[in-house]
């Protein structure tokens, strides 16, 4: 694809208007101007003629950033997160479908495609080399970063949009703004960050995946690279090398690892991969993870025992959904298709089955610890059947939660009988749609944050 036309296809008034309905929610977290979904909505006409104006002469510039920090963990460092407002967010969004069809090779695979990629190879290799980046996005050098988006885009005003997007500060936390040039570094949080990483290392990426003597694996700032003894040291030297010497990135030594497959086992993106009592390696859930996840079961049984809000019936809903995971078009904005959420479907690729069994006990365990006698055991739904239906009947399932399935009407009933939302409040679409998504969607969402955070 051209990057030039592609420029101009997305950036006229029609694509404009067609990303804003597809990918802008509601919802969509404020930037530092404030200007809210329904104040867009208002001036969108005039909006969407200055951002075609403004990109097309070259002209548009970013308002500064607004900082959110996300603590990954109590013993981590907040990750800075960079929200744009609502104009700007439209003006990435369609700046990375530019990017995305211009470099469509690039694409970040899954957790899960990475996890298959081990599976596939485990018993291949005996050796292990896991690294670290320390900061990738912040250390992301832009000459280097430029120099390759100009292999693709002669188009200046696509580069200036992109260079604008990428040295816009985003305000401290004090409220200050940040007065230094910025010539390196990445923002997080924008809809370009990801292409623009991959592009960065993708390079790297196609030298290391040609190569036969090894397996090399990256996932964002991630890397496992499964080899063997013979090679263990060159390849060790050979990755440290490129990365440090050529990319100008850091890796974090603290969190670096090698060793034997079989003898150490390693950990990556959640799983783990250990050694089985037949001696063959055998990939399983991260040990932290599943307490962590064993927990959140918890708190929903304490959540309904010392609730008088939640119903018998919007427990089992809760639990279940907890325990299936979900499908749907509508949660996180792209409409275009349909994706998986949930704790299973993350760890879909697990061998351990053991574990699964482990948690349809533990669920049944809760309720008599719990003394819900008054909740009927069969109508809770069980991990094992859950990961056997995506596993091998997952576009036949009807076990497997699908909210977006149900008409107005179903949805409707589903409030009154499931969340007892009084019937007064649902007397037209527009509220009925509105209420579905608070109780229905957004739970899913918060689901899903929790297991981002289980990402290395």
């Amino acid at each position: 694809m051209s990057a030039s036309s592609e420029f101009k296809k997305y950036y006229s008034i029609y694509k404009l208007e067609e990303a804003f309905k597809l990918y802008i929610k509601h919802d969509s977290a404020l930037g530092i101007d404030k200007m809210t979904y329904n104040n867009f909505v208002e001036n969108q006409k005039q909006i969407f003629e200055i951002i075609n104006r403004k990109v097309t002469l070259g002209t548009y510039r970013f308002t500064a950033y607004k900082e959110k920090l996300i603590l990954k963990s109590r013993n981590s460092y907040p990750r800075l997160i960079s929200i744009p407002t609502l104009r700007d967010k439209l003006v990435l969004k369609s700046l990375h479908l530019v990017l995305s069809n211009t470099f469509s090779e690039i694409k970040q695979p899954l957790p899960q495609e990475c996890i298959q990629d081990i599976k596939n190879c485990k018993d291949k290799f005996n050796k292990f080399i896991k690294l670290d980046i320390s900061d990738f996005y912040g250390n992301i050098r832009h000459g280097i970063l430029i120099d390759k988006l100009k292999k693709k885009i002669k188009k200046e005003e696509i580069l200036s949009l992109i260079k604008e997007a990428i040295t816009t500060p985003t305000y401290l936390g004090d409220g200050g703004k940040t007065q230094e040039i910025i010539t390196q570094g990445v923002p997080q949080g924008l809809s370009i960050s990801n292409i623009l990483a991959n592009l960065y290392l993708h390079n790297l990426d196609l030298d290391f995946q040609e190569r036969e003597d090894l397996k090399y694996i990256r996932y964002v700032d991630d890397i496992i690279i499964m080899c063997t003894e013979e090679n263990f040291k060159k390849v060790y030297k050979e990755i440290k090398y490129e990365l440090e010497g050529i990319y100008n990135l850091q890796l974090n030594i603290d969190k670096e690892e090698k060793g034997d497959i079989k003898e150490n086992g390693f950990n990556f993106l959640g799983y783990a991969l250990k050694n089985s009592s037949n001696g063959t390696p055998k990939l399983t859930v991260k040990e932290s993870n599943s307490k962590r996840f064993e927990n959140s079961i918890v708190k929903i049984f304490a959540k309904y025992k010392h609730s008088k809000r939640m119903s018998p019936e919007q427990f089992i809903f809760t639990i279940n959904n907890k325990i299936t995971g979900s499908i749907s078009s509508k949660v996180n904005g792209d409409k275009n298709k349909e994706f998986r959420y949930g704790w299973l479907f993350y760890f879909s690729q697990m061998e351990d089955t053991e574990f699964l069994y482990h948690l349809d006990w533990f669920v049944r365990n809760l309720l008599d610890k719990f003394q819900l006698d008054h909740i009927d055991k069969k109508k809770i739904k069980k991990f094992s059947k859950a990961f056997n239906e995506i596993k091998y009947n997952f576009k036949e399932s009807t076990y497997i939660h699908r909210p977006d399935d149900l008409n107005v009407q179903e949805k409707k009933a589903l409030l009154e009988s499931i969340f007892k939302v009084p019937n007064k409040d649902l007397n037209n679409e527009r509220n009925i749609e509105k209420i579905y998504s608070k109780l229905v969607y957004k739970p899913i969402l918060e689901y899903e944050k929790d297991i981002s955070s289980i990402i290395s």
